[in-house]
């Protein structure tokens, strides 16, 4: 509060305007204001003399009037010894606070309820900031919030082991059917699959871009008796849409089901699953797994070569992709295909599905794991025979030549006698 005789100048605003209807001549710059009585008096300066300007009673005055004159933060009201408030308590309680503000201000202090809020808006910052960082460190391990929309325990009550989805396409029926016949269960066979072993296996595929269409009939119609597909709605089918093919399967399948791991497959390869689920077992003490047969290569810059990438000039002079897995089978961890699923939005898409999926690696914490058991050859005489004799099997089959199997359709029972 402030003592008798303190004084703070008036705003400029006010000192260089004529104040109420007393003001009489007016002219010259108003100095300070006080308190005589109960009138209100002006001090005023004109060609260098001060001269004291009585402008009006303020008996009666309400808290708006006084508010009104008094116009702003800064305020000089000086107070004689014979000098004396309003009676008015409200409006000296107003008064008395626009001094102490003011007066706070300028000394720079703060009052103690002005200091709490400090300390309190600081610790909520505080609080925000570390929230802030714990969900950043969630989503850098692949944390969801999304809670699954299908059973997807095992008997045991466990998490899903692995999701297994296989690319196939609109006319790839006979592949289809003759993956059914050698390396995955159909029908009740497929379900204790999923409750016992925790291995659910779907085959996965878009929709036409004539939606509704016959070859969109087809898949409806084999699906209605198989109950094997994951079918993407919201994936259109198409000869260069394999890197978004990826994402959206991902994105899916991790929505779907909770598993350790996340397998992607062609449907012309052939794979030996309880294999396969053993050597993921491997690796289960390993929080982001990138697993498959790594390699590197040329980077195509030509149309008319087969692997052009027209995105060439982003991988250097050398024109040399980085470690990769070989796109016909390769599997992500858990934290992986999650961390996916949450950034597919802006993680980018090159021409080649294989180099998409290890461009989003390659910036990441992450078990590279070269399995050279995922590409057995199956022109290789004797390959699945040596693989057996050193105590171990090929988990997955193929041909470098034709992507998969050559003829896979055809070949696949042979593969699966010699392989398995």
């Amino acid at each position: 509060m402030l003592a008798v005789g303190s004084e703070v100048l008036l705003d400029e605003h006010f000192a260089s305007e004529e104040v109420g209807a007393g003001s009489g001549a007016g002219a010259g710059e108003v100095v300070s204001a006080h308190l005589s009585g109960c009138s209100v008096v002006l001090v005023r300066r004109r060609r260098g003399e001060v001269h004291n300007e009585e402008v009006g009673d303020c008996v009666g005055w309400d808290v708006s009037q006084v508010e009104s004159f008094f116009c702003s933060d800064r305020i000089d009201i000086m107070f004689g010894k014979e000098d004396r408030l309003w009676e008015d308590a409200e409006v000296r309680s107003l008064l008395v606070g626009r001094l102490e503000t003011r007066t706070l201000q300028e000394s720079g202090l703060k009052s103690v309820d002005e200091t709490l809020k400090m300390l309190d808006c600081k610790e909520m910052q505080k609080h925000i900031a570390a929230l802030e960082m714990e969900i950043a460190a969630a989503r850098s391990q692949g944390f969801m919030l999304k809670r699954p929309a299908v059973d997807n325990t095992t008997a045991n009550g466990g998490r899903l082991h692995a999701v297994i989805g296989v690319y196939t396409g609109f006319g790839n029926r006979l592949r289809r059917d003759s993956i059914r016949k050698t390396w995955m269960p159909t029908g009740e066979q497929l379900k204790k699959l999923e409750v016992e072993k925790g291995i659910v296996i779907r085959f996965v595929v878009g929709r036409s871009a004539n939606k509704g269409d016959s070859s969109d009939r087809l898949i409806d119609e084999e699906n209605n008796k198989t109950k094997d597909f994951l079918i993407l709605e919201s994936h259109v089918e198409g000869e260069n849409e394999l890197s978004r093919k990826t994402k959206t399967f991902i994105s899916t399948a991790v929505e779907l089901w909770d598993a350790d791991f996340y397998m992607k497959v062609d449907d012309d390869v052939f794979v030996n699953v309880e294999i396969l689920g053993a050597m993921l077992a491997s690796h289960w003490d390993k929080p982001r797994v990138y697993v498959g047969c790594m390699k590197s290569g040329e980077v195509f810059s030509e149309p008319n070569q087969r692997w052009y990438e027209p995105e060439w000039w982003k991988f250097g002079d050398e024109k040399s992709y980085f470690r990769h897995a070989a796109g016909q089978i390769y599997g992500l961890s858990r934290a992986l295909a999650q961390y996916i699923a949450i950034n597919s939005a802006i993680l980018h898409e090159y021409s080649n599905e294989d180099v998409t999926v290890g461009s989003w690696m390659i910036g990441l914490e992450v078990d590279h794991v070269d399995e050279r058991r995922l590409c057995c050859a199956s022109s290789v005489d004797g390959l699945c025979e040596k693989w057996k004799y050193i105590g171990e099997a090929c988990i997955a089959v193929l041909d470098s030549d034709c992507g998969g199997l050559c003829d896979s359709a055809n070949r696949m029972s042979d593969v699966k006698a010699k392989c398995s």
